[in-house]
């Protein structure tokens, strides 16, 4: 059943859920029952495990099962398909969000015997791991690789990885590393009615692995994960700062990141939280009025000029006192108390409501002072504790359930929290979810337009509504095709619009007409109009203190740097073609030269708004890192060569631009395949590391930035000299500057020749000769015509660039073809923006 907006928003929403009635219900389980037998899980004390997390809601289930294999996993949701019986995935149940709520009944399919790591290759940088690994298991499984997964919720000695992946888990170390989302690279999932599904991190025109991230269960069924893993950084210091206020507090915060500094831990307790936790767990934490508790990580030089910076920066802000943790097990102490201020409130009442909400983190102080203005207004005890480094911030709201007064005011501050961190820009939920929690909350954040967007992805992947109904997406009726487009025009073969308005009126145009547009001027369709987006460049807003800036799409990405460089800032994408657009570059989503060090290109993008094929103007992501508010719909545009919608305007997320930036060249002709090899893991696999390692013609290139520099040239040289191997230092501009220039080149030559260049990733035959070779197997590019062995490369998932512009291997998976197709079908009904 869908519904519109006009509808009550804080109507339960399993009350609009259909699903099936009590005969068709007692069939599914009889048919179930005749497989499994007593493993159907039907007796109501038992059910009772099932029917809440870590939320004070319950709803019981019809059933639940512990699954065991795939195949048993399979034909559950085969038989629950054919009865239209919901089906809601679960592993350890942490989750507080109602997230794993059965709120229409159906079974409850436990994850939690899923709980193999299948492989960890730090060549590669991947771990494959089941859903039901708990993350604490794999942190230990990969401590004697020097390998750590840098998502760690505060749940993360319980939580599984699939839900850390279905919830795109946060934790203290996500202002340096990301969150989950940042780390997944590969799923194999089952889809409603049991079709297995393999959605790896390749070209093709959808982030699968990103889409179903932080989808809560509601589009598949998770049983396998591929996570980027990274080498462990050799030494960390921690340090714990008091302040005579939470706006001080804040304030230091700020002044760390003007000072350029990036902690791989930034928290901040207030002074209820701290009064809260001392008598809970004496870690010396000072009579303040609030704290910070600071990790940095590196070299073991780097982190004691790490922490003397932050001293300086702190005091400036009157920090006192500051306490740098003498040893490991101190530091652990300081963030152990940390960890324990959910337990510690709720000792305060028998329930604790956590909520979690993001702002710009400059905002964040203002927040704060919300929230005490409203724990004022309704007469609660509200404590509050924040990843200050990001924005996100837990208030922890202490009730009792029997006490009517007591929970409605707690309902109405809650909702008061959330409103105001929309207002200020920011996300309803960081880091645990939508659930049901907030289901109603989701326009607050989002138009119609855009909650139907989300609801028709959840439709495509799951037309019958069967996994996990009622969570995430709230179910809206979808909004007309039909604009005022006034009287009919002619569309020039090239439109210049000069404003997202023209160009949204372009478009819908365009839709009435069933003309074809692109970007590209190479494009598939030959009668297609030619839309040129250079007019729109304008940079719409610039915030160094949360170092964001949002830009529209036609900005160069020289432009971008060239203004970024005034502030010491930069968008740590490098890009293979200089000169391009920004709005292209995010359209074409293809794997950057520093790609190895820091991440995709998805990562840095932390919003866009597009027009869709039907004119229609959509804005998701905000300026913040933590947002799982909904589906991760920048996924679906982010690498889609335009096929759903044409990007207008990016949301980018900065760093601080470091001082000297180095490439060493080494000639990989005079190294034999041994050296070679070992020199490449050595790289790979060690922190701090290159950002950038590839071959082109005959050298091996090593591109390496950051606080590091100096241990990393003593490593790097040792290296060399070691095996004998020459090697040549350069100022890293000159360098990127000579290898963007040969892959214009290559670009130019691939658009004007019948036979291209092939692109793909993963691993690649040693016989094979390649134009471009990133060493992280993030990027190999290869003549098309080459009679090197080519012909096998061509893949799921490739991409060919040739005179046509460019095309898209196509998927052998027939089921994410069909999904695909009806993305397109909503996005793109007339195929205005043709296909790949």
């Amino acid at each position: 059943m869908l519904v519109s907006l006009s509808t009550v928003p804080h109507q339960p929403i399993n009350n609009q859920i259909l699903g099936p009635d009590a005969q068709q219900k007692e069939e599914c389980l009889c048919a179930l029952t005749q497989r499994f037998g007593d493993r159907i899980i039907r007796d109501a004390d038992r059910l009772l495990a099932y029917s809440y997390d870590a939320t004070s809601q319950r709803h019981r289930p019809d059933a639940a099962f512990i699954a065991e294999s795939e195949e048993e996993l399979r034909y559950v949701l085969q038989i629950a398909s054919q009865y239209g019986m919901p089906v809601i995935a679960r592993g350890s149940g942490s989750n507080i969000s109602g997230g794993t709520l059965p709120i229409s009944g159906g079974i409850v399919v436990s994850l939690t015997h899923f709980k193999r790591i299948k492989s960890i290759d730090v060549r590669s940088r991947q771990t494959r791991v089941e859903p039901g690994v708990v993350n604490a298991r794999l942190q230990e499984a990969l401590e004697p690789y020097g390998f750590f997964f840098p998502p760690d919720p505060a749940s993360h000695r319980i939580s599984t990885l699939g839900g850390n992946v279905s919830e795109g888990s946060g934790g203290p170390h996500c202002v340096k590393y990301g969150t989950t989302s940042h780390y997944v690279t590969g799923i194999k999932a089952l889809l409603a009615d049991g079709t297995p599904i393999i959605c790896q991190e390749s070209l093709s025109i959808i982030d699968w692995p990103g889409l179903l991230t932080g989808s809560e269960g509601i589009l598949a069924i998770i049983t396998e994960i591929t996570l980027r893993i990274l080498p462990k950084a050799p030494s960390t210091g921690t340090l714990l700062a008091g302040f005579q206020s939470v706006i001080d507090a804040v304030s230091a915060v700020s002044g760390i990141v003007r000072a350029q500094m990036i902690p791989s831990t930034l928290e901040l307790l207030d002074k209820a939280t701290l009064d809260t936790v001392r008598p809970f767990m004496d870690a010396g934490y000072p009579h303040s009025d609030a704290v910070l508790l600071i990790e940095v990580d590196g070299s073991p030089l780097s982190v004691q000029a790490q922490l003397q910076h932050l001293v300086n920066v702190l005091q400036q802000y009157h920090a006192d006192p500051v306490i740098i943790a003498e040893n490991p097990e101190h530091a652990h102490q300081l963030m152990a108390a940390r960890r324990s201020a959910y337990g510690a409130a709720a000792r305060l009442a028998s329930h604790v409501w956590t909520q979690d909400v993001t702002v710009p983190r400059p905002l964040l102080a203002e927040m704060m002072s919300h929230v005490l203005t409203i724990s004022r207004r309704y007469a609660l005890a509200i404590n509050t504790v924040a990843h200050a480094g990001d924005g996100n911030l837990h208030p922890l709201i202490p009730y009792h359930p029997d006490d009517a007064d007591e929970v409605e005011r707690m309902r109405k501050a809650d909702h008061a929290i959330l409103q105001k961190a929309a207002e200020l820009g920011g996300s309803i939920t960081g880091e645990h979810g939508i659930g049901i929690d907030k289901l109603h909350e989701l326009p607050l954040m989002y138009s119609p337009d855009e909650l139907a967007a989300m609801y028709a992805i959840k439709m495509a992947f799951d037309p019958e509504n069967i996994l996990n109904p009622g969570k995430a997406v709230y179910p809206v009726q979808n909004t007309s095709y039909t604009h005022d487009v006034g009287p009919e025009q002619a569309l020039n073969r090239l439109i210049q619009p000069r404003s997202v308005d023209e160009l949204r009126d372009t478009v819908r145009q365009a839709y009435v007409q069933k003309i074809h547009l692109t970007l590209d001027k190479h494009g598939v369709h030959k009668d297609a109009c030619r839309v040129n987006l250079s007019h729109l460049q304008d940079i719409l807003d610039f915030d160094p203190d949360n170092m964001t800036i949002t830009v529209q799409a036609g900005l160069s990405y020289t432009a971008l740097q060239s203004f970024l460089d005034q502030y010491r800032l930069m968008f740590p994408v490098i890009p293979l073609q200089k000169d391009q657009t920004l709005g292209s570059l995010v359209a074409e989503g293809l794997p950057h030269l520093a790609h190895l060090g820091y991440g995709p290109l998805k990562n840095w993008i932390l919003g866009l708004s597009v027009i869709d094929g039907t004119g229609r103007q959509l804005q998701f992501g905000r300026k913040i890192m933590k947002n799982v508010a909904g589906l991760d719909m920048p996924k679906l545009f982010i690498g889609s060569l335009g096929q759903f919608g044409m990007i207008t305007t990016l949301i980018l997320r900065l760093l601080p631009k470091f001082p000297e930036q180095v490439i060493y060249t080494l000639d990989h002709q005079h190294i034999n395949s041994e050296q070679y090899e070992s020199l490449v893991h050595a790289f790979i696999t060690t922190a701090p590391g290159p950002q950038g390692l590839w071959t082109m013609g005959n050298h091996l290139t090593i591109y390496v930035d950051g606080h590091d520099l100096p241990s990393q040239h003593q490593y790097i040289e040792q290296i060399c000299d070691r095996g004998g191997i020459s090697y040549q230092r350069h100022d890293a501009l000159d360098i990127l500057a000579v290898t963007q220039s040969k892959l214009d080149t290559l670009f130019d030559q691939a658009r004007r020749e019948h036979s291209g260049y092939v692109f793909g990733v993963g691993p690649l035959p040693h016989s094979i000769t390649t134009a471009f070779h990133a060493l992280d197997d993030s990027l190999w590019i290869v003549p098309e015509a080459s009679d090197n062995g080519v012909q096998q490369l061509h893949l799921n998932g490739c991409r060919v660039l040739n005179h046509n512009g460019w095309q898209v291997i196509n998927l052998a998976d027939s089921s994410l073809t069909k999904i695909t197709e009806r993305l397109k079908q909503y996005f793109d009904p007339q195929n205005v923006f043709g296909h790949p």
